[in-house]
């Protein structure tokens, strides 16, 4: 059994999973500018204990009403007083929502902003951004938009060109303007510890080069969609089944990536670690 067919006979219970994950957000919305800005939230706030940030981002879009999109537009953003997340001060937030409002008046959306200034992968969209629109709020934003480098993979924007961009149970697929084959997979620590126990990646700690690493590993289950198996290794194997990135014993024992890749290797390599410990 390949991973594709692994994924395939998990497929229909990963729905299931999305009450676990920022991404249901997306599903209250059917106009592609609300979709944008709940998914741009959604994984920009998608940090912390889940049940935390989804009571966090619950009380936003409640403040913002029906339509995310026309809330900035407005631009009554008093109406955040008192709101804030863990490290994310209130005014901090106020800022960021000044951000999407100079891109609302700037460029007509989110999307239309990622389409203009898109060139293969992310990085040139968070340099045009930041060049072009932070000003004098630049410090104060730079967690919602880092600076590319080699050392970080930037899991909360290429978590939002997922969901944009592919469609299927989980991801939304609004966007239709960046190919599903130039994602880069978004490394969250269960990405980074699975792609580390298979030697998908070398990299010693979570980076742009590890996240394309895995990325490329993936491409070659599925060269048009290798992301289509994220939410699949981070729900069902990284956190539903607790993977830790080691090949100990109870590892080898119960998960289900060794079983149906390595098969009988994985049975063997198993005994022979019960029998030297």
């Amino acid at each position: 059994m390949n991973l594709d067919d692994l994924y395939n006979r998990e497929k229909a219970s990963l729905r299931d999973l999305t009450r676990n994950d920022p991404v249901e957000f997306l599903y209250r919305y059917v106009r592609t500018e609300d979709a944008e800005v709940a998914g741009f939230l959604g994984s920009q706030f998608a940090y912390g204990r889940i049940e935390v940030f989804k009571r966090f981002l619950a009380r936003l879009f409640e403040i913002m009403g029906p339509s995310p999109s026309e809330f900035i537009v407005q631009g009554d953003f008093a109406a955040f007083e008192g709101l804030y997340y863990r490290f994310q001060k209130n005014e901090y937030i106020v800022d960021l929502f000044g951000v999407l409002k100079r891109i609302v008046d700037r460029y007509g959306g989110i999307g239309p902003m990622v389409q203009r200034f898109y060139q293969g992968d992310v990085r040139a969209v968070l340099w045009r951004v930041r060049r072009e629109l932070l000003g004098e709020d630049g410090k104060r934003l730079t967690f919602f938009f880092p600076k590319p480098s080699r050392a970080n993979p930037l899991k909360r924007w290429n978590l939002y060109l997922r969901w944009m961009v592919r469609k299927d149970e989980i991801d939304a697929g609004f966007w239709d303007f960046v190919p599903r084959d130039r994602l880069i997979i978004p490394l969250d620590t269960h990405i980074f510890k699975i792609g580390r126990c298979f030697g998908w990646t070398k990299q010693g700690s979570p980076s742009w080069k590890a996240a394309c690493d895995i990325t490329e590993v993936l491409r070659g289950f599925s060269p048009e969609d290798p992301l289509k198996y994220d939410f699949f290794l981070c729900h069902k194997v990284g956190i539903g089944a607790g993977c830790r990135g080691a090949r100990t014993p109870e590892c080898i024992r119960n998960c289900m990536l060794l079983m149906d890749l390595e098969g009988e290797e994985k049975a063997n390599a198993g005994q022979r670690m019960e029998n030297v410990s």
